[in-house]
């Protein structure tokens, strides 16, 4: 089966129409949970249901570990991805499997945080079969320094099924590796009220939500961190084009957003490759509002800032389905950048 015939299914199964050939492994594979639950054997959907089982438990496990934070009016934050993203997408926070719960804040509120954080149980470190072990001061000042996160929190649960909650503070919705960082008293100001599983907190507005969306699925598929990992994953692409199917955000609130955080560019990267992915006329209409920031080098190349930008030298469809992205950059990458990838593994 050709990539052409490959992408032709994802599309038809996107529509609801049942592909022509078999695409569960790699639908499954790519994280496009919602386009195979409508296809899969019943094998490979038991095997999803048994998935989405843990992840209902993790889930809940994390939103009652963070109540604490929720409840406060001295930090202003916005609770992103992972099941907000997945109850915007398909009503159903629990779809989405995620490792952790991610939440936004001002960089000026980052020790008021940690101290609110720690008095409730949360350690900055990681969960291993010995217990949580608390970072070292020097990867804690690394993640800090290299990355729009602080290093992430861990709390013990008690919880069998789910015996640690993972929180991740982000203190920027750019990416370390980004020349500009975004003025977060904006960013912050599009938050609404929201109740889920009983509690209430603050998330995005659906405008605000796309755009952040938009840039962490950018991250992901210019980091040359993550790419050398070894994939692009579709399933970046189906998240784009079902937030946009089923949330229909407006297109004048993007814009504007777009403008007053100076990241047109890369919203446009965004929904010409999921365009491209899909073939779905809808798309047009957002291309075309933010046709100002068309830029053909980031809808070529990869790399996070102009320092270690590449042009590609084969398709979008070749990249999302290529057997192992690691090869092709080792390839193309300097030892320098071979080291800051080796750098990131060590410490991140």
């Amino acid at each position: 089966m050709t990539n052409i015939e490959i992408i032709e299914s994802v599309r038809a199964a996107a529509c609801g129409q049942v592909p022509r050939q078999d695409i569960s492994a790699l639908l499954y594979r790519h994280g496009c949970h919602s386009i195979l639950l409508r296809f899969a054997d019943p094998r490979l959907k038991q095997q999803l249901i048994v998935e989405k089982a843990l992840n209902t438990v993790a889930v809940k496990e994390r939103f009652k570990a963070c109540k604490c934070l929720f409840e406060q009016n001295d930090i202003q934050y916005a609770v992103i991805k992972g099941a907000i993203l997945s109850y915007a997408l398909y009503g159903d926070p629990f779809i989405r499997s995620s490792g952790d719960i991610d939440i936004l804040i001002h960089r000026r509120d980052t020790d008021k945080t940690k101290a609110l954080l720690k008095e409730t149980g949360f350690v900055q470190g990681r969960a291993t079969e010995h217990g949580i072990v608390p970072f070292s001061r020097r990867e804690i000042l690394f993640q800090s320094s290299m990355s729009h996160q602080t290093a992430p929190y861990v709390k013990q649960t008690g919880n069998r099924l789910c015996p640690y909650v993972n929180l991740d503070v982000n203190t920027d919705i750019m990416w370390g590796e980004s020349e500009e960082k975004s003025d977060m008293d904006i960013v912050l100001n599009f938050t609404e009220k929201f109740e889920l599983l009983g509690t209430h907190f603050y998330k995005f507005s659906p405008a605000m939500e796309f755009i952040s969306l938009c840039l962490h699925h950018y991250k992901d598929m210019n980091s040359l961190y993550l790419l050398s990992k070894g994939s692009l994953r579709l399933g970046l692409f189906c998240d784009i084009y079902d937030y946009v199917k089923n949330v229909c955000p407006n297109i004048n609130e993007i814009k504007d957003i777009c403008k007053a955080l100076n990241v047109g560019k890369y919203i446009y990267v965004c929904l010409a490759h999921t365009h491209e992915v899909f073939d779905d006329d809808i798309f047009l209409e957002y291309m075309t509002a933010l046709d100002e920031y068309m830029s053909p080098q980031l809808l070529n190349s990869f790399g996070l800032c102009d320092k270690e930008r590449k042009a590609w030298s084969i398709g979008l469809f070749d990249r999302i389905l290529h057997h192992n992205l690691s090869e092709y950059l080792d390839q193309v990458l300097s030892d320098e950048e071979k080291e800051k990838i080796k750098l990131n593994q060590d410490l991140m």
